[in-house]
């Protein structure tokens, strides 16, 4: 049974940190998926956008630990519905698929590729033209 959006909101219990637009579209996007990808990026995956009532937000040293960070820019969501759709499903592919971070690691540029194609593949899933 596919979880609605409420649902799901509740599910991340707290880790989806930014505006109501961004928490709208993450929570949406995740509807359109099985409900173990849901289970597991609610449980283990921090979304992040510019906060409508904060300027800054603080993390413990704990907070993040054994999770995975995902950041949504305020530019994302100044694009057509279709690419913040998949733009988000982009990113939770990466997520799924077990990518490794190329900001944190070195990669080839092969490798790096390679993890753009699957994600891309992997959003393509969800997100139909």
């Amino acid at each position: 049974m596919r979880k609605n959006t409420k649902e799901i909101y509740y599910a991340f219990d707290g880790k989806l940190i930014g505006s109501r637009k961004m928490k709208q579209y993450v929570c949406g996007v995740l509807t359109l998926m099985a409900g173990n990808i849901i289970n597991y990026i609610t449980s283990s995956c921090w979304f992040f956008g510019s906060m409508d009532d904060a300027l800054a937000f603080t993390f413990t040293g704990s907070d993040l630990k054994d999770n995975h960070l995902i950041f949504l820019s305020d530019e994302l969501f100044m694009y057509d519905e279709r690419q913040i759709r998949y733009t988000i499903a982009h990113e939770i592919g990466h997520v799924m698929l077990g990518h490794r971070n190329s900001i944190l690691e070195k990669q080839s540029k092969m490798e790096i590729y390679n993890q753009e194609r699957e994600a891309d593949e992997s959003a393509k899933k969800y997100i139909k033209d």
